[in-house]
């Protein structure tokens, strides 16, 4: 029987992790063999563990390509049940459709987070792709930094550079549509 896809987005400090984490623990309650991968690029707090804003962490294999990934571990029924990927956005589209696809095709479950969209407002391309593919999709939102209200949008607070562009809340914050606009 396939897997399911699970799709995790939203702006940054939404708890995009945060929900990982709760996901990840009540596998682990279960019992349930599980991996959990992120881009090596995601090296804000630590680079062998999934770190949330507010330091709840696990560990994680950071991943620099697919092919790494494949060299360390064998995606087999009986090896794995679940299958977490955090900072999908930061994984190369193909790649990561092609081995998520085999990765369900196994029989293991998947869950990834990632944002949706990048600070110009722009979908991020694997997160869309992965969301048209999910069989569930959650959608969680921060607090505007300026008024309170829900925040659908990453704001940057620098105008300017690449798209690509880690960092924490010393570089983004979270805000609603009426406080936002695209840098």
């Amino acid at each position: 029987m396939r897997g399911t896809l699970e799709t995790i987005v939203g702006a940054m400090f939404a708890g995009k992790t945060s929900e990982l984490l709760k996901r990840i623990l009540w596998a682990k309650h279960q019992n349930k063999k599980i991996i959990v991968i992120k881009p090596v690029i995601d090296n804000r707090y630590s680079e062998t563990k999934i770190i949330t804003h507010n330091d709840l962490s696990h560990e994680c294999f950071a991943m620099q390509n697919w092919e790494q990934v494949n060299q360390n571990f064998d995606f087999k029924k009986i090896k794995y049940d679940v299958v977490f990927l955090d900072e999908i956005q930061f994984m190369e589209m193909s790649e990561t459709i092609q081995n998520v696809e085999n990765i369900l095709e196994m029989g293991i479950d998947v869950v990834c987070a990632g944002l949706d969209q990048d600070s110009r407002g722009k979908p991020w391309e694997t997160s869309s792709m992965v969301l048209g593919l999910s069989d569930k999709i959650l959608k969680i939102y921060g607090f505007c930094n300026v008024c309170g209200m829900e925040a659908t949008k990453t704001y940057r607070k620098k105008e300017g550079g690449e798209r690509t562009q880690v960092g924490a809340a010393n570089i983004y914050e979270p805000r609603c549509l009426k406080h936002w606009e695209p840098r």
